[in-house]
């Protein structure tokens, strides 16, 4: 093996590791991200609570039917963010364990660069996974919004008819 050979190789398999790592913090991020969304969510079940429990004073709560949908909505949330949640804890795992296996083929074992490639694409489909459930969870969210600000709106409808029939026309 030439001298100038060493060096290449090494940049190579360093460079080869610098992707998982790359993966490794973007997942980090979605981690992140994914926790607190779930702290929103337990915050929104803890208000629905509150207002099933008659402690809430806002009067868009007092409607049990869109307080046990809300309810059904934050389930279906926090299940999808668990999961994805867990998608992203797989993919951190196979991605760290790429870098190892990258750093074993250097070595000069060819299975650990097939094993390394394998492991790679499972770790992004758990990636694509995690943020494919993330994506539903948003939907649900968005779901879980529209209703609430609907019973607003109809609340506003409600008083603004009292008002004006409280009211003489000019």
């Amino acid at each position: 093996m030439p001298n100038d050979a060493l060096p290449t190789d090494s940049l190579s398999v360093l460079a080869a590791m610098a992707t998982p790592a790359v993966l490794l913090l973007a997942n980090a991020m979605l981690i992140l991200s994914t926790n607190q969304r779930l702290q929103t969510i337990l915050t929104r079940v803890r208000e629905t609570e509150l207002a099933i429990a008659g402690q809430d004073v806002a009067p868009e709560t007092s409607d049990l039917d869109l307080l046990n949908q809300l309810l059904l909505d934050h389930a279906r949330r926090a299940r999808a963010a668990h999961r994805g949640l867990l998608c992203f804890y797989a993919s951190s795992a196979t991605f760290v364990l790429v870098a190892i296996l990258i750093g074993v083929a250097s070595l000069g074992l060819d299975f650990a660069q097939h094993l390394a490639l394998a492991t790679a694409f499972l770790g992004s489909l758990l990636l694509a996974c995690g943020a494919t459930l993330l994506i539903a969870e948003t939907w649900i969210g968005i779901g879980a919004t529209d209703r609430r600000f609907q019973s607003v709106m109809d609340l506003c409808r409600q008083l603004a008819r009292r008002r004006s029939a409280g009211r003489p026309q000019p």
